[in-house]
């Protein structure tokens, strides 16, 4: 008999239906994955085991007797946790104090004793950071595995976690990987959403595929392959993966000379149109900084920064925090920059906003993206994949000259990840300038014309006649 089981579940949200008879069952000990494209309701399922979505209908099983869980707390005192795609503790608290939030009088604990009971959590689950930090100085790998460690913090025997590696470097998701199966020699229970197949093929036990708010399909993953996998997941085949040719170089788009800003020393880079730069390297070596710097919003300390072949376009790497206004619709998210240009954009007569154009223009992105929410829905209602469809397909709207994207695939399923880099190539075939700046070395590898890696602020241009995974994690971690 399953620990846990989730039987016949549906939930609706105002007109979306989001799960229409999903099940789950979940065995004490095992790794179980729930895998499904963007939308099909994979968030929404675990959420209504952790008490954030109590179902329409349907039943919720532990041990065989049938339990009500209306809230995270009840959540917890079943002793299930949830780990979120995105950090849920308070940036401008320190470590320990977002390691104890939500323990009572977690926060009255004395300096000392807090410190000390933040060393003990950090060392049990292997993060190392100092405890005085305030978690807005982490990066977003280190944001990942503090939730991880809060979480557990609280005594939890089944664990979900929702897209955990999403956020990680490649060296990172080796050391999360073994923490999970250690979790499960233990003795604990673990749900694993996650698009890369290969990390199910790797630690899971079990897997369970939902299309469409259903599932489709629950067996040992013993003797399956990645393939099989995606053919669950998508209902067909899935394209192989692999590098195109690469295309001709034209006009020089964009140039950084000897810049300097905070988080960035030195950084020499030229882009020209019609090619693909990608900038490998581990999450914390400059890469925020350059985007900010490429945003705007990070002043330039030394030396200069041209685009030349305007406009340039960004695709943000944290869609939650920068790349979206949350509480706004699809619709309105889609059209902001036209917002700020309200004159060449055509979205505007005499000050108001067209509400024929806004439809139009939120359908066409809708189609062309499969993003999957009608366009009223707000930002914050869609699931992670369909916010980053949202991010890039708002980028593409400027039809720019230079686009820079951060980790344009971080949290889409395989389909969606290889639309994605199948635009990208499109937009260097039609003489975009690319610059992909990616914690994700296959993805570097796959689309990169050309490679240099940040590590500390600084970069490095990898010889093309050293092209290879060794060669570029030696960079990655400081090599010369």
């Amino acid at each position: 008999m399953p620990s846990i089981a989730l039987r016949e579940i549906h939930k609706r949200f105002g007109e979306t239906v989001a799960l229409s008879g999903a099940s789950l069952e979940l065995a004490s000990g095992e790794i179980h994955a729930l895998l499904g494209e963007n939308g099909a309701g994979k968030t929404t399922l675990v959420r209504t085991l952790c008490g954030l979505h109590p179902p329409d209908s349907g039943r919720i099983e532990i041990d065989g007797e049938t339990v009500g869980i209306p809230s995270p707390r009840r959540a917890q005192a079943l002793g299930i946790g949830l780990v979120h795609q995105h950090f849920m503790g308070v940036p401008a608290l320190s470590v320990a104090e977002n390691l104890v939030l939500g323990e009572p009088g977690g926060l009255a604990l004395r300096p000392r004793s807090l410190r000390a009971r933040a060393r003990e959590m950090l060392e049990r689950w292997e993060l190392d950071v100092d405890p005085d930090t305030p978690a807005r100085e982490l990066s977003v790998g280190q944001l990942q595995r503090l939730e991880i460690a809060r979480v557990l913090g609280g005594g939890v025997e089944t664990l979900v976690l929702d897209e955990p590696t999403a956020v990680l470097a490649p060296s990172e998701v080796g050391e999360l990987l073994a923490l999970l199966e250690r979790l499960r020699d233990e003795g604990r229970s673990l749900v694993l959403i996650s698009h890369k197949l290969e990390e199910i093929t790797a630690v899971c036990d079990r897997v369970s595929v939902l299309r469409g708010g259903r599932t489709v399909a629950s067996r040992e993953v013993a003797g399956l392959d990645a393939a099989r996998l995606g053919e669950w997941m998508v209902g067909r085949a899935l394209p192989p993966r692999g590098r195109p040719a690469g295309t001709t170089p034209g006009p020089l788009a964009l140039r950084l000379e000897g810049v300097k800003a905070e988080g960035l020393r030195g950084i020499d880079l030229e882009l020209h149109g019609g090619e693909v730069l990608a900038l490998a390297g581990i999450d914390g070596n400059g890469q925020l900084p350059l985007e900010e710097l490429l945003a705007g919003v990070r002043p330039l300390g030394a030396g200069e920064l041209n685009v030349l072949r305007p406009p340039l376009a960004l695709v943000s790497g944290d869609r939650q925090r920068t790349g979206l206004a949350l509480d706004l619709s699809l619709a309105e998210n889609l059209i902001l920059p036209a917002a700020a240009r309200p004159r060449q954009s055509g979205m505007f007569r005499y000050g108001l906003l067209r509400a024929g154009e806004l439809r139009k223009a939120a359908g066409e992105a809708i189609e062309r993206h499969d993003i999957r929410g009608g366009e009223r829905a707000l930002a914050r209602q869609l699931s992670g994949g369909n916010q980053q469809k949202l991010c890039i397909a708002r980028s593409l709207r400027a039809r720019p000259g230079v686009l820079a994207v951060v980790n344009p695939t971080r949290g889409l399923d395989v389909r969606a990840a290889a639309a994605v880099r199948g635009e990208l190539r499109a937009l260097a075939r039609e003489g975009t300038a690319v610059l992909l700046i990616s914690t994700d070395l296959d993805e570097v590898l796959e689309l990169g014309d050309r490679i240099a890696v940040l590590f500390r602020g600084a970069l490095s241009v990898v010889d093309p006649a050293r092209r290879n995974r060794e060669r570029i994690g030696e960079l990655m971690l400081g090599g010369e």
